[in-house]
Formats: C-alpha cells, structure tokens, sequence
C-alpha cells in the first residue's frame, strides 16, 4: 500500500501553488486571454486526434 504524503510536502505544495495563483492574478488580461486560446488550441488538438469533436466543434480564429 503507499504510503500517504507527509504534512511538510502538503503544506509545500499549497504553498507553491498560493505562490502561482498570485503571479497569475498579476498578470495583464491580454497575457490572461493569451493564455487561455493557447491551452484552447491544445484542447482542440488533443480532441481532434482522440475523434472526440462533432462537425460544429471549430475553434474560433482570434487574432493576436
């Protein structure tokens, strides 16, 4: 059976991601919405190759 995570390593991993959702929060929207179409682009990728998309599902072109 493994073993649980120790109280040190969860508190390390809350913290880091404290850390990471402040830088975020700092970021300027455009970086934000940059952000967002780029995991938006991967997401249709992987679902193109897996056949998971209907005929309507196309992703949007957005100019940067």
């Amino acid at each position: 059976m493994p073993s649980r995570p120790t109280p040190e390593l969860l508190d390390s991993l809350r913290k880091s991601k404290q850390d990471l959702h402040a830088s975020q929060r700092e970021l300027p929207l455009p970086e934000k919405i940059r952000q967002v179409l780029a995991l938006q682009r991967i997401d249709y990728a992987v679902r193109s190759a897996r056949g998971e998309l209907r005929s309507w599902e196309t992703p949007w072109e957005i100019e940067p």
